[in-house]
């Protein structure tokens, strides 16, 4: 490597380093200047809203309705990953579909402020759906239907593609790595993930799709909202290349029969897509992943003080303990839905 290119990656690190710090510390005068910049003013009203991921505000405006401003966690999403985000809402905001779509200014709509990539939105006032609605339970299907009917024309070229197996993986990897989980419990997890995984990868095999579809990919109830009698999708932060039930299983809440939920949204959803029923096998694989993901991104989290102030209990014997007894319960719930 030449002098140059060390210089080159020096600074490439110190501008990563000084975005994540100032990522971790936003301050008021930060996100108003940010916002400023946009060519809004400000009535200086900051409110935070709940997002750990990225930070999220909504700031009053000079003579006009609030805004959202939300910066994206430095390092996490490339430029063309956010665009791309960008791209989809605003294609479905044009073809009448009731998501959030950026706020443009002068044609764009990502901004960046101090090293941290940024974006303004509408504020959206309404309620999340009721967890065992049947009737909101089929319009979220007709929903979810009319975003992968119009997502299909146009696959990620830049966002990721969803891989379970790799998934849990690497959250072993990390969580097996760090001294979090105490020592002793570790057998037990490794064991208890393996099982997990060798599971996963068995229906896999048997039934992953052909092909993948762009999809939403984090679409629980917090990022649905129920304005003026319609529902909106929210927050396409984790929009990837995946499989058409990973927007429709986080919905299934009646662990005991949740047969007649996921008929209320299946049926919602073919008014625009058929859906491959064969694809309810991988309920259990996304489930899992969800529950090992989980304990490893508060892990990997930890250094930002924003997660140690919201989740003390993190590393506990009691949380680890907690978590094992959630694995084992995937285990044995296991083929209860597409049984």
């Amino acid at each position: 490597m030449s002098a140059n290119d060390n210089t080159s990656a020096n600074q490439t690190d110190t501008a990563a380093t000084s975005a994540s710090l100032a990522f971790s510390s936003l301050v008021p005068d930060v996100i108003l200047d940010a916002v400023e910049s946009s060519g809004l003013w400000s009535d200086s009203r900051i409110y935070p809203l709940n997002s750990y991921e990225n930070r999220v505000y909504q700031v009053g405006i000079e003579d006009g309705s609030p805004v959202i401003a939300k910066f994206y966690r430095p390092e996490r999403w490339t430029e063309a990953q956010i665009l791309e985000e960008h791209t989809t809402l605003l294609t479905l905001k044009a073809d009448g579909i009731p998501v959030v779509a950026p706020l443009e200014f002068e044609g764009k709509s990502l901004f960046c402020h101090k090293g941290i990539y940024f974006c303004l939105s509408p504020r959206l006032i309404g309620q999340h759906p009721e967890a065992d609605n049947l009737d909101e339970l089929y319009q979220l299907g007709e929903l979810i239907g009319q975003v992968h009917q119009q997502m299909s024309t146009t696959p990620f070229t830049h966002r990721i593609s969803v891989s379970p197996l790799s998934q849990i993986d690497e959250a072993a990897r990390l969580i097996l790595s760090n001294a979090f989980l105490p020592e002793k419990l570790k057998p037990i997890y490794k064991q208890q993930v393996a099982k997990l995984r060798q599971m996963s990868e068995a229906r896999i095999q048997k039934y992953w799709p052909i092909q993948l579809r762009p999809v939403h990919g984090d679409s629980h109830r917090s990022n649905l909202m129920l304005h003026e009698g319609q529902f909106h999708l929210l927050d396409f932060d984790d929009c990837q290349n995946g499989v058409a039930v990973q927007d429709l299983w986080l919905h299934l809440t009646q662990t005991e029969n949740p047969k007649q939920q996921l008929s209320e949204i299946i049926e919602g959803y073919e008014n625009y897509l058929p859906f491959e029923t064969r694809e309810l096998n991988l309920i259990d694989v996304f489930k899992s992943v969800r529950v090992i993901n989980y304990a490893a991104w508060l892990q990997s989290r930890w250094s930002d003080p924003a997660f140690v102030k919201a989740f003390p209990w993190f590393g506990s014997e009691e949380y680890w303990l907690n978590h094992l007894n959630e694995l084992r319960n995937c285990e044995l719930e296991w083929g209860n839905i597409s049984r």
